[in-house]
């Protein structure tokens, strides 16, 4: 099989790949050889205060030393409070290439908080006018947008989307107004 196209030279890891192993080669979201080689240079850890190699042991993409306790069974109430109570607004969105959180479970998430659709599932564009994605505006300022052709990183590999889509939420126009 070839590397995947958007990591050039993408080799084997080490380590779980839930559900890739048969690919035998890890997707550019789940290949932290160069995160694992900037967090584990000594001089990137004294900048970011962290412990060093021989005090907390090696940084690792999936480790198992660290422990925590799940305090909340959901977070649906906390996402409530802020968009009804705060009247904040919210932008989640997802590429539509994504291996490891696929738009789907998004999509259903957003929709199941139950919020009435202000604009229909629609398709919204960027500055060089092709299709950027699709997108669902709900009352009382949620919106939840997909991103064509994107992977887990949607910034790193569509910016152009990701910009026209942050600057349009950040000036609080709706994704279906053009650029």
């Amino acid at each position: 099989p070839s590397a995947w196209m958007v990591t050039p030279g993408a080799t084997p890891r080490a380590g779980p790949q839930r559900g890739l192993s048969a690919l035998n080669y890890a997707p550019p979201c789940t290949d932290a050889r160069t995160a694992s080689a900037w967090l584990n240079n000594a001089a990137v850890r004294e900048a970011i205060h962290a412990a060093t190699v021989e005090v907390a042991g090696l940084w690792e993409l999936c480790q198992p030393r660290i422990d925590y306790t799940r305090e909340l069974s959901s977070t649906i109430p906390i996402h409530r409070s802020l968009i009804e109570d705060a009247g904040l607004r919210a932008l989640v969105y997802s590429g539509d290439h994504d291996l490891c959180v696929p738009h789907t479970g998004s999509e259903a998430w957003t929709r199941g908080l139950g919020y009435d659709v202000e604009t229909r599932w629609a398709p919204w564009f960027a500055g060089d006018h092709q299709v950027a994605g699709y997108a669902v505006e709900y009352a009382p300022g949620l919106t939840f947008a997909t991103v064509k052709g994107a992977g887990h990183m949607v910034p790193e590999t569509n910016p152009l989307q990701a910009f026209a889509m942050f600057e349009r939420f950040v000036s609080g126009r709706s994704l279906h107004t053009d650029g």
